[in-house]
């Protein structure tokens, strides 16, 4: 496993803990086989109407006689009534839609057990993301919020858009990562979440009909997060997703080493003992199921990114 974790890293030109730009230029040679993956995965029909799938937005176009063989459920019900006769809506696929991409960048997307951290896998996600929304012609803006520092950009057109997101996604991230280092080293410190505060400023700054990807571990999910969500679905597309590491679903049974630091709750776990394994587990397992049904709750599906496998080998169930 080690060999294979080496020569991804290797692949990339990747450390694991602090994301460069020629990892995240990767991607850019990913679009077509993401783009190949995710028409798979949907095989969405082409029609007159907005698919409930997560594909291309649409948007009215004109209204004109019914035809056989047209939708009924795109019968303009009030023009119909006012002729006399029916009409059916057009619709056009959208170009140049804005997309924005939301990154929690914030002390706790600074971990990782095996592949990548947390927030190097949010900035691997991100630029994927960006690649592909350009390629398909949308102007790309972004959101990046780390302890102390953040980064707003405008959605903008083509490459230009892209480069500026993953340029300032190396910088917070980096920023990130030290700041959760000195904050580590200092027991009297205490770090702020960010999640709240990018979803609040997500809501001045998107426009209506922006598609919102926000990319958070949503460790923080809570009641202030969650009241500036449903403002966001009121005008936004919103698709999020998480960002996780296996070791914060199941840790493992280890009997030479017995106990685990773990600094941000400020306790040792004991990895020899089966029963606090268990408990371990199970309290994940509660948080996990928890969080799912606050977004079932807001009609939301939470989609997931696993930080300790390549990016590639999850994009078309992530993004279907």
């Amino acid at each position: 496993m080690s060999t294979t974790i080496e020569q991804w890293l290797k692949h990339w030109h990747s450390n694991g803990t602090h994301v460069e730009l020629a990892e995240l230029m990767y991607y850019r040679s990913k679009v077509g086989a993401f783009i190949k993956q995710q028409r798979q995965q949907r095989q969405t029909p082409t029609g007159v109407l907005l698919s409930k799938h997560k594909g291309r937005g649409m948007e009215f176009d004109e209204v004109r006689h019914y035809q056989p063989g047209d939708d009924i459920r795109a019968i303009d019900w009030r023009v119909t009534a006012r002729t006399g006769s029916p009409h059916t809506k057009l619709y056009r696929e959208e170009r140049e839609r804005p997309v924005m991409v939301v990154v929690d960048l914030g002390q706790s997307m600074q971990f990782g057990s095996t592949l990548l951290l947390k927030s190097v896998q949010a900035c691997h996600l991100a630029s994927a993301i960006a690649w592909v929304a350009s390629h398909q012609g949308d102007r790309i803006g972004g959101l990046l919020g780390a302890i102390e520092d953040h980064a707003e950009l405008k959605p903008m057109a083509r490459q230009h858009g892209v480069l500026k997101l993953l340029q300032q996604l190396v910088r917070v991230q980096h920023e990130g990562i030290n700041h959760s280092v000195a904050n580590w080293q200092n027991q009297h410190a205490s770090a702020h979440p960010v999640l709240a505060a990018l979803l609040q400023r997500t809501l001045h700054v998107a426009k209506p009909g922006t598609i919102v990807y926000l990319v958070s571990d949503w460790l923080h999910f809570d009641d202030e997060a969650k009241r500036a969500l449903q403002l966001l679905q009121r005008h936004c597309q919103v698709r999020p997703i998480q960002v996780f590491d296996p070791f914060e679903q199941q840790l493992p049974f280890s009997q030479p080493r017995p106990e685990l630091a773990v600094y941000d709750q400020q306790h040792d776990l004991a990895l020899s003992s089966r029963a606090a394994l268990k408990a371990y587990q199970t309290a994940a397992n509660t948080r996990q199921q928890q969080l799912h049904e606050q977004f079932r709750e807001l009609g939301l599906q939470l989609r997931q990114v696993d930080a300790s496998r390549p990016l590639e080998q999850q994009w078309a169930e992530v993004m279907q």
